[in-house]
């Protein structure tokens, strides 16, 4: 569509759904989307943003970025990446077999804590079996986290999915997840327009070749009258949390809050402190260990990154 032909008025606002260099396309009211140039080099923009822009002899431009909610940061070498913007629910997409790793699974889901976005846990591929896994998703589901089993090559667990797309209070939905997950055969089975190219395991590796390699919103469209944003992250081998607080990394992890008014000290790190609650439910087998040594490996890291 020519954007002449939009009609478009002086200023308006509009979800930014990819950005490329200055390049932004936008979905505008009307869900027209809109190609445009950002006016400023020092405005940051990320997929989920509410842009303002206008329309000059007839091209967009965007002039500003609404403050933003619910955001979705990783840590790079020590450096902090906005990855999205305004996330109402965060799809962690995992599968079975060699790409189940809960290390990443976790450092994810206290990313989406930090920032207050709700999230859920697709294990894709079940078409594999659960081998191994049961207990995994046993511990995740006792700390009230949602789980969703699902193949993407059958069909299976995509009405589910589409009910958490279209439930009232959602309007972003992001994808994340390592490389190799099935991500993009997700996003096909929602979005058939989405054409998102899908990767093979790497033999070396074990882990996939990644096909998205920047935040790209799609629209799905269930119901009649029904327009959602589905935000495809790229795929990560590594999701650094080095810019969380130490109040952050424990309030990631629900079954050590549970627990830790038990602690002797208030202020307890649950590393190296006596009567230290958590670390006597791990050893209870209340809490599982691989999900304790997710929480050090986090403190670990914030460590190298700061002073403390």
């Amino acid at each position: 569509m020519n954007r002449k032909d939009l009609e478009l008025p002086t200023f308006l606002c509009g979800t930014v759904l990819e950005v490329s260099r200055r390049f932004i396309k936008i979905l505008a009211p009307s869900n027209h989307i809109i190609t445009g140039i950002v006016s400023s080099k020092n405005l940051e923009v990320v997929v989920g943003d509410i842009a303002t822009f206008e329309e000059r002899d007839g091209d967009i431009f965007v002039t500003s970025i609404a403050s933003s909610e619910r955001g979705l940061y990783r840590s790079v070498h020590g450096k902090l990446k906005k990855m999205g913007s305004n996330i109402d629910r965060l799809l962690v997409i995992t599968a079975s077999g060699p790409t189940f790793n809960p290390v990443v699974i976790d450092r994810m889901l206290a990313a989406a804590r930090a920032r207050s976005i709700p999230a859920s846990l697709v294990i894709n591929k079940i078409d594999l079996g659960l081998a191994g896994l049961e207990e995994m998703v046993s511990v995740y589901r006792r700390i009230g986290l949602p789980v969703l089993l699902c193949s993407a090559k059958k069909g299976e667990g995509i009405a589910e999915l589409r009910a958490i797309l279209e439930a009232p209070e959602v309007a972003i939905v992001s994808l994340c997840g390592v490389s190799g997950v099935g991500k993009s055969t997700l996003l096909n089975s929602l979005v058939p327009g989405a054409k998102s190219r899908t990767g093979d395991l790497s033999t070396k590796t074990g882990q996939g070749k990644q096909t998205t390699t920047q935040p790209r919103g799609h629209l799905y469209t269930g119901a009649p009258g029904l327009t959602k944003v589905i935000v495809d992250l790229p795929g990560v081998q590594f999701f650094g949390l080095s810019h969380l607080s130490h109040e952050e990394a424990r309030l990631a992890f629900q079954e050590m809050i549970e627990v830790a008014g038990g602690c002797r000290f208030g202020d307890c790190k649950h590393v190296k402190e006596p009567e230290c609650a958590v670390k006597a439910a791990v050893v209870r087998g209340d809490i599982a260990t691989w999900r304790y040594e997710s929480y050090l490996q986090i403190l670990e890291e914030i460590a190298e990154f700061k002073q403390f």
